[in-house]
């Protein structure tokens, strides 16, 4: 595992072999690449973020107005734990008192039991928290939005979900929740799996006619942009300029969908026009802008090809529901039967290259 390096936090610089650390996993293990730790231990909400080993310190997000600050320094003093930093997220531009004391108590409450799990235990390594279940790291990561729709496999399944999430801390969010009926319900799990083999399948077609293929390696994702059969505009330049504004809103949902973050290549389809080029661009950043976080365009290669990086937090699709094929091994293609008749055979046992069988 790899501990990367951090500032403010109250250890020693240099650890001994054999001394025992309290770490929290920043990057999940991806294929052969191993997990990334940190030492600097993160408990977090909807409000607060809580940093029980930095230094003392209080951070609040920019977006609140200055009026406010000193207030919510005040709060934050009186009922925050003894030790460590805490930074105050603002996602609504309001300030509520009892929420924010309520958001404070839940983090202080997740780091009394994490130290006594940490007391209690005597053999080492050893796991003091695991990491949420998928359902509820999706929850959590969608909720942000103004509008969530939840869809169940039954009644029940929808009752509890809205048992959960319809608390106090949630009542200012629009949430609906819709259960499938009892036909439907009897192959809902046939359903969810006919839409992870899509979500996985490289080829996605546009509303245009043309299509874009997605293809996952270890050290970037490309993505190819085809017009295909699209025709119907009057010039070719119309035609590719709306073939590569379609196909780009697209695959801005399929990186948002598929999770897809690192290095990231498009082979838009090659437009002359610098005018048109720009318009893509332009369009690219916007849509980059507001759908995808902490992600940026670096530059555009003098053949055509786009080139994106997007901060990687989560597993994406392939890691979460494929695995390595044990045929070809993850090269992706596999060498077609060839016949092989006995003289052949009788050759190449006999062939000074193979070995002769001669004693």
């Amino acid at each position: 595992m790899v501990l990367k390096d951090e500032l403010f936090f109250k250890l020693k610089e240099n650890n001994n072999i054999g001394e025992e650390i309290v770490v929290q996993i920043c990057k999940e293990q991806i294929s052969a690449k191993g997990p990334t730790v940190t030492r600097s231990i993160c408990l977090e909400n909807e409000k607060i973020e809580l940093y029980p080993y930095n230094r003392n310190n209080i951070s609040i997000d920019k977006k609140f107005q200055s009026k406010d600050k000193q207030y919510l320094q005040v709060i934050t003093k009186l009922a925050r734990p003894k030790e460590g930093s805490i930074k105050l997220k603002n996602d609504n531009n309001s300030i509520n008192t009892w929420e924010i004391i309520s958001c404070l108590e839940e983090v202080t409450q997740q780091l009394s039991s994490i130290e006594r799990k940490i007391q209690n235990k005597k053999l080492s390594p050893c796991l003091i928290s695991s990491k949420q279940h998928l359902v509820n790291s999706i929850l959590k990561r969608n909720w942000i939005q103004k509008e969530t729709t939840i869809i169940t496999g039954s009644k029940v399944q929808a009752l509890t979900i809205k048992n959960q999430l319809t608390d106090k801390k949630f009542n200012k969010r629009k949430l609906c929740i819709e259960y499938c009926d009892d036909k439907t319900s009897k192959n809902y799990q046939n359903y969810i799996e006919q839409l992870i083999q899509n979500t996985l399948n490289p080829k996605t077609q546009l509303i245009t006619g043309g299509h874009i293929i997605i293809e996952k390696t270890e050290a970037l994702t490309s993505i190819d942009v085809n017009s295909g059969s699209f025709n119907k505009l009057k010039s070719s330049r119309e035609t590719i300029l709306w073939v590569n504004l379609a196909a780009t809103k697209e695959i801005i949902n399929q990186l948002k969908l598929k999770n897809i973050s690192g290095i990231i290549v498009i082979d838009f389809i090659g437009m002359i026009n610098q005018n048109d080029q720009l318009s893509l661009l332009e369009y690219l950043d916007t849509q980059i802008k507001i759908n995808l976080n902490e992600s940026q365009i670096i530059q555009i290669s003098e053949i055509g090809l786009v080139e994106i990086t997007r901060k990687r937090k989560e597993k994406n699709v392939y890691d979460t529901f494929a695995q390595r094929c044990s045929l070809c091994k993850g090269i992706g293609y596999l060498r077609k039967e060839k016949k092989i008749n006995n003289a052949m055979t009788n050759l190449l046992e006999t062939s000074p290259i193979y070995g002769s069988l001669v004693a």
